[in-house]
This record gives structure tokens, C-alpha cells and sequence, in this order.
């Protein structure tokens, strides 16, 4: 088994109000979902974040002048609002030796880390993918790398978010450990280094197929499937 250690309050990263929102709202796919679902139970104040959240929801609606909205959308989006929050998932705890894969996402997959059918990515790195869907062809999928690994510089056709289960992964934009979420948009364009120390597994997002710049990558992407 391998042991995905986790400490909600060394989350730096962290998901925007208008992903909770959305969340809170029901507003969001399958996919993107269970991203913030896994992300949440990381934080010991999501039952918080959560509620200021549909908070904050209910009183932009009240700005919403009626005649700017479908005849419908006043009555669809109160619905989802008054109906019950999605599971705040708990901070799990910390078991030496366990899969320790946040409940959520474990939950959803019906099992653990060592169960999913992981295939080669790149040197030094596996992927495995699972779930496709969503507007914009939102592509949900798992990396898996080992310390010192270079994941190739890349762009996105939309937005990604990445999430970190176990280790962590630099670029110039931060340090992202267990928790973390960083968020790109198709305006950047970033090479990921794994930290040395140990593996970093992260679950991701991706809207379309990744851009690679590198000719070496471009050439081997139609037969990794993202």
C-alpha cells in the first residue's frame, strides 16, 4: 500500500470561491466534482468555506436584475441553492501503512491507489485515465512520478487544475504539496518539476488534448491519450 500523507493546514493552494460556489450550487460536472470534493477533504475549515460559499451565492442572486435572465434560470438555479449541500467530506486520518486516498475520490474509484491500471506515461512517470466528459471535453486522470522527474513543458486548450495526493511538484509559479491545487488557463505554458524526496501523485483536470512544445512529446501524445 502506499501511504498519502496529508495536513489541512499546510494547504497553501487553494480552490477560488466561484469553484465552491459552483459546487455548493451543483453546478458542476462529474468530474470537476469530485476534483473539489478530493480538494475539500484536505481542509479542516471546508464545512466553512462551504456555507460562506452558498452564502455568497443566495446574495448575488438578489443583484440580478429578472429581466436579464432566462424565463426559467431565477427558478432553476433557487432550486439547486435550497437543495441540501454535497457531503463535506472529513479530513481523513492518518494511518501509518494505509492507502490513505482522500474518501471521496476513493470512494469513487472503489478502491485504492495500487488498484488502478496504471500505463507509461514517460520516463519515470505512469498515468491512468478516468473519466471523460463535460463541456469543453473535460478529460479527469491520475500522474504518477517519481522524485527528480521533469514532466515536459506544456500548455492547456482551457482550463487545468491539479491537485496533489502524496509529494509535491515545483514550476515557476509555486510549490504545491499535498492539497494544493494549481489552476492554468490556455494563456500558460509551464514545465513541472517532482520534488526530490518522494513520488507525487496528482489528480487532474484537463479541458482537450495537453499542447506540448517539445517536437519529442507532440510525437509519442497520440498514443498516451491526453
Amino acid at each position: 500500500m502506499t501511504a498519502l500523507s496529508r495536513n489541512p493546514s499546510t494547504v497553501t493552494h487553494r480552490l477560488g470561491d466561484e469553484w465552491l460556489m459552483a459546487y455548493a450550487a451543483g453546478a458542476l460536472s462529474e468530474g470537476q466534482s469530485l476534483l473539489v470534493a478530493t480538494h475539500l477533504s484536505f481542509l479542516d475549515d471546508a464545512a466553512e468555506r462551504l456555507a460562506v460559499a452558498e452564502a455568497a451565492g443566495g446574495a448575488l442572486l438578489e443583484t440580478i436584475s429578472p429581466d436579464l435572465m432566462a424565463p426559467d434560470a431565477l427558478a432553476q438555479t433557487l432550486a439547486r441553492l435550497n437543495a441540501p449541500l454535497p457531503a463535506t467530506p472529513a479530513p481523513a486520518p492518518q494511518v501509518a501503512g494505509a492507502d490513505l486516498l482522500p474518501a471521496p475520490l476513493r470512494d469513487w474509484l472503489g478502491g485504492g491507489v495500487d488498484d488502478l491500471k496504471w500505463s507509461f506515461l514517460g520516463p519515470g512517470m505512469k498515468k491512468v485515465k478516468l473519466w471523460r466528459g463535460g463541456p469543453n471535453d473535460q478529460r479527469l486522470w491520475m500522474l504518477r512520478a517519481q522524485p527528480g522527474i521533469q514532466v515536459p513543458k506544456h500548455g492547456h486548450r482551457g482550463t487545468e487544475l491539479v491537485l496533489v495526493l502524496k509529494g509535491s511538484f515545483s514550476d515557476p509559479h509555486g510549490r504545491f504539496c499535498a492539497g494544493d491545487v494549481e489552476e492554468s488557463d490556455d494563456n500558460r505554458m509551464h514545465a513541472l518539476g517532482i520534488d526530490e524526496g518522494e513520488e507525487c501523485i496528482c489528480l487532474a483536470l484537463t479541458e482537450g488534448p495537453i499542447r506540448f512544445e517539445s517536437w519529442p512529446a507532440r510525437m509519442i501524445q497520440p498514443f498516451i491519450g491526453l
